[in-house]
């Protein structure tokens, strides 16, 4: 960990006339002491998500949407074998395709000579995953993918309940810092103690990470065909934390 401390000092009946009203609410004989420090701390990444979705096309929307069905709900049936792994659905998305609306590759060709072509239906489901439990989701995953699920992203970040616990920690740390360096500049004053107030606690939500390319083996295209799961390699998250306050020195 690394700490910065940032100190000011407004002695009573030598404040600057912008702080002529705080200064008023300090007794005389006391001091106030701005103060500030802020902790770091990196971690390992615990939690791993991931984005699939599942795209097809064909002449007819009902069947369409019923060959998405299906698959989606065999999706979601394989994801009950893993308790660990979290699977909901996400956009589903059904659209007319009309081929003729394209540029003709051959624009000096009399439009009445293009045959024209029949309007295509497009679809698409996607499912979101995620879990602490990395080695069943990338096991779900590789599944997933045989039943012809297109991977849209792979990547680790850090828990909630990581952050939340290692956010209390460095609070903390920071705190007990600060109390020390006001009992310091207190003691250097000539101070007999020092009274923290009006403290407040800013914290920074780690960034997520660059999203990670799964990696699969693919033998074919059959449905039933063997796979190889994807793989995926944590990396560390770096959460920062600012306390700041107001000592009062007396």
């Amino acid at each position: 960990m690394r700490f910065f401390l940032i100190l000011s000092v407004i002695a009573a009946g030598f404040a600057a006339p912008a702080m002529a009203q705080e200064a008023s609410l300090v007794k005389p004989g006391q001091t106030v002491l701005n103060i500030s420090a802020s902790e770091r701390q990196t971690v390992q990444q615990d939690l791993l998500t991931a984005s699939l979705r599942y795209e097809t096309e064909g002449p007819d929307s009902a069947a369409l949407q019923s060959k998405i069905n299906a698959l989606i709900t065999k999706a979601l049936e394989a994801g009950k074998k893993y308790k660990d792994v979290q699977v909901a659905t996400d956009h589903y998305y059904v659209y007319p395709y009309d081929p003729n609306q394209q540029p003709h590759p051959d624009p000096e060709e009399k439009i009445e000579k293009h045959e024209k072509k029949p309007i295509v239906w497009r679809g698409n489901q996607g499912l979101n995953m995620k879990s602490k439990n990395s080695a069943d989701l990338l096991k779900l995953l590789g599944e997933l993918q045989a039943m012809g699920m297109q991977t849209n992203n792979l990547s680790y970040t850090l828990s909630p309940e990581s952050f939340e616990t290692v956010r209390d920690g460095l609070m903390e740390s920071a705190l007990t810092k600060l109390r020390e360096k006001a009992e310091r500049a207190a003691k250097a004053l000539g101070k007999k103690e020092a009274e923290l107030v009006e403290v407040n606690v800013d914290t920074a939500y780690p960034n997520y990470p660059v999203p990670m390319m799964a990696r699969a083996e693919m033998a074919g295209q059959a449905m039933d065909m063997k796979y190889a799961a994807p793989t995926a390699s944590p990396g560390d998250s770096e959460i920062t934390l600012t306390v700041s306050a107001r000592a009062v020195l007396k």
